[in-house]
């Protein structure tokens, strides 16, 4: 317990530091890179939410997806990429490659569909490389370029929203 707690703590310090530099400049550059960063824990239509954003892509996105998960159970079959709480260390580095991977990728579109302050997923969106990011209005305003106010069960309306925005501001 105490442990968490310090791990917290310093985990926290972490993402005060990197949002203390500020988001980085929105470019204009198309997308064709989404980057989709999920709470697993709170949304389980991980699929759902995949299949919705490729509908509106016509295959011209390539998508990747990370999921946050409470703990890896044994003898679990696994689609997706995913972290724990215990592949985050006391510095705010990473023990699997596929957050490290995840994290320095330049993705043109970063999708932060979680809609609860999580510390593990908030240290994922301030390190990441992502060139514009999206998440919802619920959650630290200082992580995202772009909010939309809307529920995470709601992942039709979300996409539906992201996409419609998304040709405004000519990224697709």
């Amino acid at each position: 317990m105490f442990y968490r707690t310090i791990k917290d703590f310093l985990v926290k310090k972490q993402i005060k530091k990197s949002l203390a530099l500020g988001l980085s400049a929105v470019n204009n550059e198309p997308v064709k890179t989404i980057g989709v960063l999920v709470d697993g824990v709170h949304f389980l239509d991980k699929d759902k939410l995949i299949n919705e954003f490729k509908k509106y892509a016509n295959g011209q996105f390539k998508v990747n997806l990370l999921v946050y998960r409470k703990k890896a159970k044994k003898n679990e079959s696994i689609e997706y990429p995913y972290y724990t709480k215990n592949d985050i260390n006391f510095t705010g580095s990473f023990s699997k490659g596929e957050i490290d991977n995840f994290v320095a990728f330049p993705f043109d579109l970063l999708v932060n569909y979680y809609d609860e302050s999580n510390a593990d997923l908030e240290l994922i969106t301030t390190l990441s490389k992502a060139k514009f990011k999206v998440g919802f209005a619920s959650v630290n305003k200082d992580l995202n370029h772009f909010f939309i106010n809307t529920f995470v069960e709601k992942y039709v309306d979300f996409a539906q929203i992201l996409f419609d925005y998304l040709k405004i501001l000519k990224k697709i």
